[in-house]
C-alpha cells in the first residue's frame, strides 16, 4: 500500500526546488526577451535566433546529465556514492569537451550561424555581436549543468535553486545597467545582454566549485576520475545516454528548424514566437519539475528493484503533472490578454501572438504528459531508445516536415505554418501513453561493482 502522506511529502520536497529552478530559468530567458524587447524588434530576434545554438547545446548537456541520470538514480537507490562519482566525472569530460566544439563555430563562424536562422542582414549583424560574446558561457556551462542535473538524482536539489538565483539576480542587474545605459553605464544593446548572460554563467560555476569543495565526503567531482575513466561504466554510459544526448539533439535541432522555418517569414512571427516560449515555460514549470521527479524516484525504487512502488509512482506523478498543466492554461487564460497588452512591439506581431497563445491552450497539456513520461518515466526505467524514437521522429517526420512544405513549396498562410510547427506534440501522445502502459520500460540498469 502506498503512504499517501509519505509520497506527497517526498514530491514536494523534490518538486518545489525544482519548480522554482525551472521558473528562474525561463525568468533568464525571458529578462532578455522583456528587456530586448523593449530595445527594438531587431534585437529582440536576432537574440531569440542566435540563442538557439546556446539551446541546442545546452539541451545536450541536459542529455548528458539526463543519461547519467539514468544510471545516478539506480545506483543511489543501492546507496553505491562512488560508482555515483565516476559517472559525474564521465558526464563532465564529455559536456566539456562537446563544449569547445560549439565554442569555435559560434566565436570564430558567426555569421555562418546566423544564417543558418535568418536572411535579414540587420538580424545577422546584431546576431553576430551577441555570439562573439555569449560563446564564452559555453565552456562554463558545460560543467555546471551537469552538475546540478546529477545532484538532483542524488536528493541534492536545493543547490540548484540557489545557484540558478544568484545567475538570474546578476543577469538581471547587468542587462538592466547595460542594454540600456542606465545608471552612467554605457549603452550596448544586444552587448549587453551577451555580457549578462556570460557573467551570470561564471558566477554559477564559482558556486558550484565552493559547494563542490564544501561536500567532497558526500558526491563530489574528483579529478582523479576525470583522469582516468572508470571503463565499465563508461560502456554503461554510452549505452545509455547516447540515446538520450541525441534525443535532446534531435529534439533541440528539430525545434530550431521549426523556428528557422518561422524566422524566414518575417521578424513579427519571430518575436511573437519567442514570447510564447516564455509563457509556455512559464506554464510548464511544474510540469517539468514533476518529470525531474518522476526521474528520481521511479528509478530509485528501479534501483531497489521495487518494480510494483516504482510504477505507482510513476502513475501518481503523471496524474499531478497533468492537472498542473491544467492550471496552466487557465492561468494563460487570465494572463493573456495583459501579455498581449504589454508585449505586443506592433499591430501585426499582437495579432500573431494573439493566435500562438491560443495554440498553447492544447499543447501544453500535452506536454506535461510526454514530459513525465519520456525526460521522467521512460528514462528512469533505462527506457531511453525509445524515449529517443517517441520524441524525435514526431518532430522530424511529422511536424519539421509538414511545415517547411507548407512554408517553401505551398506558401501557406504563417498562421497555418505556426499550427504545424507545433504539432509534433498531438502526434506522439498515443504513441508515449501505449509504451507506458505496455510496462516495457521497467528495467533495472545497475551493476555489482567493487
Amino acid at each position: 500500500m502506498l503512504d499517501k502522506s509519505s509520497f506527497r511529502k517526498t514530491v514536494f520536497a523534490f518538486l518545489l526546488p525544482m519548480a522554482m529552478q525551472n521558473l528562474i530559468n525561463v525568468a533568464i530567458a525571458s529578462t532578455d526577451v522583456i528587456m530586448l524587447g523593449r530595445y527594438n524588434e531587431i534585437t529582440l530576434s536576432a537574440s531569440s535566433l542566435a540563442s538557439q545554438i546556446q539551446f541546442i547545446l545546452i539541451l545536450l548537456f541536459f542529455g548528458i546529465g539526463s543519461g547519467a541520470t539514468v544510471l545516478t538514480a539506480q545506483y543511489w537507490g543501492k546507496k553505491d556514492t562512488k560508482s555515483i562519482e565516476k559517472i559525474i566525472a564521465i558526464s563532465i569530460k564529455t559536456a566539456f569537451t562537446l563544449s569547445l566544439f560549439f565554442f569555435v563555430f559560434a566565436f570564430f563562424f558567426s555569421r555562418n550561424a546566423m544564417k543558418l536562422f535568418t536572411n535579414d542582414e540587420n538580424t545577422i549583424l546584431e546576431g553576430i555581436k551577441y555570439l562573439k560574446i555569449v560563446s564564452f558561457s559555453y565552456l562554463t556551462t558545460s560543467i555546471s549543468i551537469v552538475y546540478l542535473v546529477v545532484m538532483r538524482s542524488v536528493e541534492r536539489v536545493v543547490i540548484s535553486t540557489v545557484t540558478y538565483a544568484t545567475s538570474f539576480i546578476s543577469n538581471f542587474i547587468i542587462n538592466y545597467l547595460l542594454i540600456f545605459g542606465n545608471l552612467g553605464f554605457p549603452e550596448m544593446g544586444i552587448k549587453g545582454a551577451a555580457i549578462g548572460t556570460l557573467v551570470a554563467r561564471l558566477i554559477e560555476l564559482g558556486i558550484i566549485f565552493y559547494y563542490n569543495s564544501k561536500n567532497h565526503y558526500f558526491v563530489s567531482i574528483k579529478w582523479k576520475y576525470i583522469k582516468s575513466l572508470d571503463p565499465i561504466l563508461k560502456k554503461d554510459f554510452i549505452k545509455y545516454s547516447s540515446p538520450t544526448m541525441m534525443n535532446e539533439l534531435l529534439w533541440a535541432g528539430g525545434t530550431a528548424t521549426g523556428v528557422a522555418i518561422l524566422g524566414r517569414l518575417g521578424n513579427s512571427i519571430v518575436a511573437a514566437n519567442s514570447i510564447t516560449s516564455v509563457v509556455r515555460q512559464l506554464a510548464m514549470v511544474f510540469s517539468f519539475g514533476l518529470a525531474n521527479t518522476a526521474a528520481i524516484m521511479v528509478g530509485k525504487e528501479i534501483g531497489k528493484k521495487d518494480f510494483h512502488t516504482a510504477e505507482i509512482y510513476s502513475k501518481k506523478l503523471l496524474l499531478y503533472s497533468f492537472l498542473s498543466s491544467l492550471l496552466g492554461v487557465v492561468l494563460l487564460l487570465i494572463a493573456k490578454p495583459f501579455i498581449i497588452r504589454n508585449f505586443a512591439l506592433n499591430t501585426e506581431v499582437k495579432d500573431l501572438l494573439n493566435f500562438t497563445l491560443n495554440i498553447l491552450f492544447y499543447y501544453i497539456p500535452l506536454q506535461s504528459i510526454s514530459a513525465v513520461l519520456i525526460v521522467g518515466v521512460f528514462r528512469a526505467g533505462g527506457d531511453t531508445k525509445f524515449a529517443l524514437f517517441s520524441d524525435t521522429i514526431p518532430l522530424w517526420c511529422g511536424s519539421v516536415l509538414l511545415s517547411a512544405f507548407a512554408a517553401f513549396y505551398l506558401g501557406f498562410p504563417t498562421k497555418f505554418i505556426y499550427l504545424l510547427v507545433m504539432s509534433d506534440e498531438i502526434i506522439k501522445a498515443p504513441l508515449i501513453i501505449w509504451r507506458y502502459r505496455s510496462k516495457k520500460w521497467i528495467n533495472n540498469i545497475t551493476r555489482e561493482l567493487n
